[in-house]
């Protein structure tokens, strides 16, 4: 028998996309339908997924900056691709994926509408990230969500912000984002001989939102108190030069910088430290908190990423706005205090594909069963 084809619409593939992408092929004819990289992306390789076609969407990309105050915080992008529409008529796919909440869910929820097909919508947002959404965007969301008909979530602190759209949970595949396990999992020597010990370790983008900042005002106080430990820093961004001058006026020790890497190439960096310290002020996920895990290292993690409640202890979250907090909260990693990273609270790739593959079937066989019952466009 012929699987049924399955349409993903994203801007790009992202390298921990790709292994998921690999296993819905064993149960779907999949196409993949992708628009632009973003310039903020560039330790990231053209991804190919083994088994699916890749379709490339000619259209605009415009970024526009976040502000807070008068800095530049970080940029948003959005992507107009009219010719989403016109690729999924000539593909005719039993499903469509879309994974986000803009033009091409409308393209696909117009797909599925015109030919009676399934649409998922896959969202990540959570009511932080998603607080200082524009008038025209919330009401562009509220159209989609009365469209929607079934919804793919990153975890709980998604499905929360759904429910403030008025979707109910039954309509919600509530997942988990996922990073390929097998990356992180396998014996690597460690990149860096980092001393003192232990050794505080940040990766992502050096922008505002990612708390850098405060990290470095909380080991500067640690520092005062002669307690031993080093900060590696991993990644680019435009703050980078910033944050190496915030490190020279504050006096802090032992602090080194590094490039950012693909990630494969990030497990020996993982195991080159001992802690992960994550102080987002928002994430939608976090997934460098779902690779400490996996490389063993335990997670002092913000309350603001999308992933603590599911990923972590309350011992191991904190509030990255708090400087008291903050303190006590590194003081914990610094001194050995934080909980031991738990990986059975992960779901892993298998098993995610799993949920979508299983739940994206059964919609595509009912919507096939109501078109016999009673028939329309094919």
């Amino acid at each position: 028998m012929n699987k049924p084809k399955l349409a993903i619409l994203v801007n790009m593939i992202a390298p921990y996309r790709v292994r998921l992408f690999t296993h819905l092929t064993s149960e779907f004819d999949v196409s993949i339908f992708c628009g632009s990289m973003e310039a903020n992306r560039t330790s990231w390789k053209e991804a190919k997924v083994e088994g699916a076609r890749i379709r490339r969407v000619r259209g605009w990309q415009f970024s526009f900056p976040q502000w807070q105050g008068d800095k530049e915080v970080d940029k948003r992008y959005f992507h107009l691709e009219p010719a989403y529409l016109l690729e999924l008529i000539k593909e005719r796919p039993d499903a469509v994926i879309a994974a986000e909440m803009g033009f091409r869910t409308l393209a696909a929820l117009a797909y599925g509408t015109l030919f009676r097909k399934p649409v998922w919508v896959w969202w990540g947002g959570t009511l932080r990230t998603e607080r200082s959404t524009g008038r025209l965007k919330r009401l562009l969301r509220r159209l989609i969500a009365r469209w929607a008909k079934h919804w793919i979530s990153y975890g709980q602190t998604s499905t929360e912000y759904l429910q403030t759209l008025g979707i109910g949970v039954d309509r919600i595949l509530q997942i988990q984002n996922c990073v390929d396990e097998s990356w992180y999992t396998r014996k690597v020597e460690p990149a860096l001989d980092v001393h003192p010990k232990p050794v505080l370790l940040h990766v992502g983008q050096m922008i505002a939102r990612k708390g850098i900042s405060g990290f470095l005002r909380a080991a500067a106080r640690l520092q005062e108190e002669d307690l031993p430990f080093s900060v590696l820093l991993v990644g680019g961004g435009p703050d980078r030069e910033q944050l190496q001058e915030e490190v020279r006026s504050l006096g802090l020790r032992d602090v080194r910088f590094c490039p950012a890497q693909s990630p494969p190439a990030m497990a020996s960096f993982y195991r080159s430290a001992d802690v992960l310290i994550f102080p987002t002020v928002e994430d939608v996920w976090g997934l460098v908190a779902n690779e400490a895990v996996l490389s063993g290292i335990s997670v002092l993690c913000s309350k603001y990423a999308g992933c603590a409640p599911e990923l972590f202890e309350p011992e191991a979250i904190f509030d990255p706005a708090d400087e008291q907090e903050f303190t006590s909260a590194l003081r914990r990693a610094v001194t050995g205090r934080l909980p031991r990273p738990d990986p059975s609270r992960l779901r892993r790739t298998e098993e995610v594909a799993e949920m979508i593959s299983k739940t994206v079937l059964a919609s595509v066989k009912q919507s096939e069963s109501t078109k016999i019952l009673s028939p329309g466009l094919r």
